[in-house]
């Protein structure tokens, strides 16, 4: 990297156009003037989550230090034999995206980050077919978490939801 180039105060890479980094998802619209490569240090506190591990634990701790401040209950999956619905306590690091109207339709299960670091898939139904307030989607979590999943932009989203909270 040119070492003139203007990177971001928090993870060292460059932020891209907008307002949040690209890279690590903070929010730069405070930010008075971005270092260039050569100035930038991963000092105490600015060393970025390289891995997916990393920043799960980074975040989890963060979070269970404030509270667990905007952790919801989502349903997870059908009622149990007594009738009760189980629930799984945490935060929608990713959105379901989904395409129901427009073709091509597409659909993309979402992500949630359990409040015991687990993560669990995160589904949505279309619902209320023929009735006035259609559409409505319902969310649901898997009961089982499921393995780490190990994409790059998951780094960025934990990083995003984290500023999002106020952490």
């Amino acid at each position: 990297m040119d070492p003139t180039t203007r990177v971001c105060p928090f993870c060292g890479e460059p932020p891209g156009a907008g307002v949040f980094c690209e890279a690590c998802g903070r929010n730069l619209a405070e930010v008075e003037r971005l270092p260039t490569a050569a100035e930038w240090s991963p000092g105490p506190g600015r060393q970025p989550a390289v891995t997916v591990a990393d920043a799960t634990a980074a975040f989890l701790g963060a979070m269970h230090a404030a509270g667990d401040p905007g952790a919801a209950e989502i349903d997870a999956g059908r009622p149990s034999l007594l009738g009760r619905t189980r629930k799984v306590r945490g935060w929608v690091v990713r959105a379901v995206e989904r395409e129901d109207f427009q073709p091509p339709r597409r659909y993309e299960p979402g992500l949630v980050l359990s409040v015991d670091g687990h993560y669990h898939r995160l589904d949505s139904e279309l619902r209320g077919y023929g009735q006035r307030d259609f559409p409505t989607y319902h969310h649901s979590v898997s009961v089982d978490p499921i393995e780490t999943p190990q994409d790059e932009r998951l780094v960025a989203e934990l990083a995003a939801l984290e500023a999002a909270i106020g952490i």
